[in-house]
């Protein structure tokens, strides 16, 4: 590396800069934007000049002729180079945007000469000084068009990194209004002549993917999946003579590039790639434990990419012999068909994360999440979802399938499946092991076992036993989403109330709140008369009329917080104007005012919903008792 300190003037004088798309996109955030202000408001005047305040280290790569547009090699004829940012890119990025930002505000007379310095030469298509490779890449639309004001250029989709450069720019906006025009002259000056950057220029015989990995794990650690990409990138430059490595090249960075977008296209937050990755490496090879951890995808994908591959076993499960399938080695093919696999697998990762809430698939996306978050689960999800557009109907139906086993399984006692096997059926359906009609054959074969009734009675009494919180119904993994549903049951054809797109901004709500003594002594007394318990028993009485299953309802959080522990009046007035549950809560002549024996009658009404969800279960009026009250002395 050969190394210069340069201003911004001397930097951009000739040279032009590109993003390469093996680049992470723009991150920074307020913290770092405040601390760059702060540095140019700090920079004081020394013998009639602005102080040398160093900014950091950029490192950059020259373009050969044959990487760049034709607009680019136009200007090119003129002396001008291009350079890729190999380092520096997050500090080049913000600098560029203020200073766009600041040049608005200079007088009209200079802006002319000060854009085509610093922002664009003015020809047609304009080629800008500071962009993106890929001309057509999501986020340098948005540069172009959001931040440089290009509205000739066609709009582009918002994402994580696209959402930090419009901050970046709303920032610098916000500080620059209240700055008078002396004061916008004084930063202009600070920015191109007192602003020093340590420049280094990268030989072209080095393997650039290696410099960048090295570089940047210096600062914020890069990801495995930035990390894979460069070692795919640096195999590819290995291979033969006669394969076509530009192409492969090419390959590797579109796929990472669809996969960096789908990732980060949440304007909120931007999903996690070494969580992703790990997912995607699950449908190819065998992990020790259903799914492979991110710590454990690491080294696998570094195993199956490296020049010593066939010395690594194929699958990860524990025992194998010496004599085990080995990895194959690194050819063409093998990048390429992981590089388009992890492409082709990405918008179904996004899209279980986001369902479609417009659709019953989506809804049932959102369900069956409710009741297992697991990465195996959203891997299997993602993988279901890829075939729906070869068979709609089956990946419908195997969603209802799942979502009913998957409800069954948070049921103590008469669960169906392990959670984490859905990983593995995952793979088998990803390397053609099965089909989708085999995988529905084998769900229905599973939903037709039917329902123990004195396993699941045995089931929930024991969640009133549990050493770590006997808590009984409210202890029960698949309550909320059973409230949802007995919140369906009442909604009929109506519009709904409560949506299951707000799942998470509800609560459960005791409606006979857990500190009865401040406004409910009166309910808990007349509900311990003449059982003549020991006090071990009352304790338990109490808790069991509170945890009973007719005592929970759902109901949004922000209103579960200003409820609290009111008296029945109160609340009964606040459920009169709430969900279908809260309404019947509120209406129910049988349940006024609220007892345990409403608890009881509302439980039991309660349990036939369940029992339609599960299949009929006949239950006796002993089983209800033992179901909702442990046993007969506390009901």
């Amino acid at each position: 590396m050969n190394t210069t300190d340069l201003n911004l003037s001397d930097l951009f004088s000739n040279r032009f800069f590109r993003i390469p798309d093996y680049q992470r996109g723009y991150a920074w955030g307020e913290t770092q934007l405040t601390d760059l202000w702060e540095d140019l408001e700090d920079i004081a005047i020394d013998q009639g000049k602005y102080r040398p305040h160093f900014i950091g280290t950029i490192s950059l790569q020259e373009l050969n002729v044959s990487q760049l547009s034709t607009p680019e090699l136009q200007v090119s004829q003129d002396g001008k180079k291009f350079y890729n940012i190999v380092d520096g890119q997050q500090r080049l990025t913000t600098i560029s945007i203020l200073l766009f930002e600041v040049i608005k505000r200079l007088p009209l007379k200079k802006r002319k000469d000060l854009i085509s310095q610093y922002i664009y030469i003015n020809q047609k298509p304009r080629v800008y000084r500071f962009a993106y490779s890929s001309i057509d890449n999501n986020n340098n639309l948005y540069l172009i068009r959001e931040i440089f004001e290009e509205e000739k250029v066609c709009s582009a989709r918002s994402n994580v990194y696209t959402n930090n450069l419009i901050r970046a720019k709303n920032f610098f906006q916000e500080k620059l209004k209240t700055l008078k025009q002396d004061k916008i002259n004084e930063l202009y000056t600070k920015i191109v002549t007192a602003l020093f950057f340590d420049v280094k220029y990268i030989g072209n015989n080095l393997d650039v993917q290696s410099v960048f990995e090295t570089m940047n794990n210096r600062g914020k650690p890069l990801t495995t999946l930035e990390k894979l990409k460069n070692r795919l990138l640096y195999l590819c430059s290995k291979l033969p003579s006669g394969n076509d490595i530009q192409g492969l090249s090419s390959t590797i960075n579109r796929s990472w590039g669809n996969v960096y977008e789908w990732l980060g296209r949440n304007v909120e937050a931007m999903l996690n790639e070494d969580e992703f990755l790990s997912a995607h490496l699950t449908l190819l090879r065998v992990p020790q434990d259903y799914i492979y951890s991110e710590q454990m995808a690491e080294q696998k994908v570094f195993r199956m990419f490296c020049n010593r591959a066939i010395n690594y076993n194929y699958s990860d499960t524990r025992g194998q012999h010496e004599n085990a399938k080995k990895e194959p080695a690194v050819t063409y093919k093998k990048i390429y068909d992981y590089a388009v696999d992890l492409d082709n697998f990405v918008p179904y990762w996004y899209k279980i994360h986001f369902p479609d809430t417009k659709t019953e698939d989506g809804i049932r996306l959102l369900k069956i999440q409710a009741l297992n978050g697991s990465k195996e689960m959203k891997l299997f999800l993602a993988k279901i979802l890829s075939l729906a557009s070869k068979k709609p109907d089956k990946v419908s139906e195997c969603l209802s399938l799942v979502e009913k086993i998957v409800f069954r399984d948070t049921i103590p006692g008469i669960g169906l499946m392990d959670e984490r096997s859905f990983a593995t059926k995952a793979r088998s359906l990803h390397l053609g092991d099965i089909t989708l009609d085999d995988l529905n054959d084998e769900l229905r074969s599973s939903l037709s076992t039917p329902c123990n009734k004195q396993s699941l009675i045995a089931g929930f009494r024991n969640l009133f036993n549990y050493q770590r919180g006997n808590i009984g119904f409210h202890r029960w993994s698949g309550l909320k989403y059973f409230l949802f549903e007995y919140e369906d049951s009442l909604r009929g054809k109506q519009l709904a109330h409560l949506t299951w797109e707000q799942y998470d901004n509800t609560s459960i709500e005791h409606i006979m709140p857990k500190n009865y003594s401040e406004n409910w002594q009166n309910e808990m007394s007349e509900y311990l008369s003449d059982k003549h318990f020991s006090p071990e028993e009352e304790y338990k009485a109490k808790n069991i009329i509170l945890n009973s299953l007719g005592n929970l309802t759902i109901i949004q959080n922000i209103k579960n917080s200003g409820l609290g522990n009111n008296k029945w009046s109160i609340k009964k007035e606040a459920y009169s104007k709430g969900c279908f549950s809260e309404i019947e809560i509120s209406s129910t002549t049988a349940w006024d005012p609220w007892s345990s024996q409403a608890i009881y009658l509302r439980g039991e009404k309660m349990l036939s919903v369940l029992s339609s969800l599960l299949g009929t279960l006949n239950l006796s009026q002993k089983d209800i008792e033992d179901l909702l009250f442990y046993e007969k002395k506390y009901v």
